[in-house]
């Protein structure tokens, strides 16, 4: 995550689409996304391992893009 400069994921319940983001900075380098889906409890509903975990695309926005132009 960190080689891509990530240091938040985004996170939405699959169950009541309740989004949250989640700082990883405290977690190691090499640990992969996939491992936080089934460790994850929603604080909308209190399902447990029902997550769709993205790395959070906000914080990509100081990056270069190829085209020099920001859609978002």
């Amino acid at each position: 995550m960190r080689e891509n400069g990530v240091h938040s994921l985004s996170i939405s319940c699959d169950l009541c689409r309740h989004v949250a983001l989640l700082n990883v900075d405290r977690f190691t380098n090499d640990v992969p996304v996939p491992n936080f889906r089934p460790r994850l409890v929603c604080t909308g509903c209190g399902i447990i391992g029902r997550a769709d975990v993205r790395l959070n695309c906000e914080e990509d926005a100081e990056r270069e893009r190829i085209t020099g132009i920001q859609w978002w």
